[in-house]
């Protein structure tokens, strides 16, 4: 990137060139400045970790139990028990500029898993606010993007639900400046489309104000009127927006506290049938930490618990990780290199933190049982190692590093899904800097 450029952006966000360093400065976390310091470009040598090759691709150890290698079930068409057959390198598909967020959904109704990307455009002003789509061909392959509009001022988030109950999936987008979501609703047959099997359409995006700088968004139904609802982190906390026939409305925000949320997720932590909302806040005043709203099934969130982090947080995601039964969470920490993770019980309380170690950066993490054992393993995605590492559960709670692949450049919001049809996870996630998405397909 060239001075100009980053000249823009902080004129963009009205700041003053002056902040300009020698490490320039990317608008590299969808909606956020960072510094990059200068580094190896990717795929030099040196670049792999010991023991690794300077490709990517490498297996930590010639045992596939510990050290990731090829198993020998693989390749047989049969699903095995403990097989690990994510095993190729990434491949690159074309995803537009400056992909933020990544999505896995079928949205044209074939049974084949699509991807949907948006489109912030934070370095190109003038280009247009789209959200991409990757129709899937269910082998793990994908056509080229088709484009829809994604509304105005830089979508940096993308989430997929049924919003106005029609049975279809919808897009919803995070539009920075615009300080909106954006709804995209999928009108099927009726709206054209071609490419992977179905047919789909969507509707020019309608916005709803959330009242201050959109970031990520995520949906879930949390008023239980049985249509997919929204929250967008902002600045001043976590906005509810409600789906309805008629469209999206906001409905309020979401406190959490000094700080700023800087991911939060949908999912019942304490059993009781209603949806939770837990927060990971970045708070240099009074501490990183988790934020455990839990929901009253109506749109409320009347009771709120906070558990300490280690580091700046970037990622939440929740799964059952020590197998006992209880959701547990994930939470990167992206200051100190770690993943936090929090032990649950029934009643939707949390242990206090236990951490690994991984590699630099990290942003993004996804649990998903990647090799049949019926154990739930981890994935994480790092910006600034350029890297996603697959940890496997070894026993009840306690994760091995057992592969890992290089990306391109800054590798944001991993997804899992069977994109091939084959019963096995896949890992999916958008290169932010490198205009791609990056998958990683099994191989039965």
């Amino acid at each position: 990137m060239t001075q100009a450029q980053a000249s823009t952006i902080l004129a963009r966000l009205g700041l003053s060139a002056g902040l300009l360093s020698s490490a320039l400065l990317l608008a590299a976390g969808c909606g956020r400045l960072v510094e990059l310091e200068d580094r190896e470009p990717f795929g030099t040598a040196g670049s792999g970790p010991d023991g690794g090759d300077d490709e990517g691709n490498n297996d930590l150890g010639e045992d596939p139990n510990s050290g990731g290698s090829i198993s020998e079930s693989c390749y047989d068409g049969e699903l095995t028990p403990g097989e690990l057959c994510q095993v190729q390198p990434p491949d690159d598909l074309d995803a537009g500029i400056d992909p933020c967020a990544l999505s896995i959904a079928d949205f044209d109704d074939d049974g084949r898993p699509d991807l949907a990307v948006p489109n912030s455009n934070f370095l190109y002003p003038g280009a247009p606010d789209v959200a991409n789509v990757l129709r899937g061909y269910g082998n793990g392959k994908f056509a080229p993007t088709q484009a829809y509009d994604a509304g105005a001022e830089l979508p940096v988030g993308l989430a997929v639900g049924d919003f106005d109950g029609d049975g279809r999936v919808d897009i919803a987008t995070a539009n920075f400046e615009a300080e909106a979501a954006y709804i995209l609703r999928n009108l099927g047959g009726s709206g054209g489309g071609s490419g992977g099997g179905g047919t789909m359409g969507f509707a020019a995006a309608s916005g709803v104000g959330v009242e201050s700088i959109a970031s990520s968004i995520e949906s879930g139904d949390f008023n239980g009127d049985g249509l997919d609802d929204l929250i967008v982190n902002t600045p001043s906390g976590v906005a509810l927006l409600q789906g309805g026939a008629s469209g999206v409305d906001w409905m309020y925000t979401l406190d959490v506290g000094t700080g700023q949320s800087e991911h939060a997720k949908l999912v019942d932590l304490d059993n009781d049938g209603r949806l939770d909302l837990a927060s990971a806040v970045s708070d240099s005043l009074n501490g990183d930490r988790v934020v455990v709203f839990h929901g009253g099934g109506d749109g409320t969130f009347p009771e709120r618990v906070e558990y300490p982090l280690g580091g700046t947080p970037g990622w939440i995601v929740a799964g059952d990780l020590n197998m006992d039964g209880d959701l547990d969470l994930a939470v990167s920490e992206s200051s100190v290199n770690k993943v936090a993770l929090l032990l649950g019980n029934s009643l939707g309380g949390f242990s206090p933190r236990t951490e690994i170690d991984v590699c630099e950066g990290p942003q993004s993490v996804a649990i998903g049982d990647m090799n049949n054992d019926g154990a739930s393993d981890l994935v994480v995605g790092c910006l600034d190692a350029d890297r996603i590492e697959l940890w496997l559960q070894v026993e009840d709670g306690a994760f091995e590093l057992v592969r890992w692949w290089g990306t391109g450049s800054r590798p944001v919001s991993l997804q899992l899904g069977d994109l091939n049809l084959d019963g096995q996870l896949d890992i999916a996630w958008a290169n932010q800097l490198s205009d791609t998405v990056g998958v990683v397909i099994s191989h039965i």
